[in-house]
């Protein structure tokens, strides 16, 4: 899962510049599965919310 890992931030690292304190954290505590989800999104992603969805949810307004 280390290697998944290792392999997920750096092609998060050359497709957009750098990673978050949070996104590490994130891909941390991530299962296997949830990071191989996120690296095959990554390839053809063209943003971050393409890989890990909305970054803020607001509530719905009442």
């Amino acid at each position: 899962q280390q290697g998944e890992s290792l392999a997920l931030q750096k092609l998060l690292t050359k497709r957009f510049g750098g990673i978050t304190p949070e996104t590490l954290a994130r891909i941390a505590s991530a299962s296997q599965e949830q990071i191989e989800a996120w690296f095959d999104q990554a390839i053809d992603a063209s943003s971050y919310d393409e890989v890990f969805g909305p970054t803020t949810h607001l509530p719905p307004k009442s």
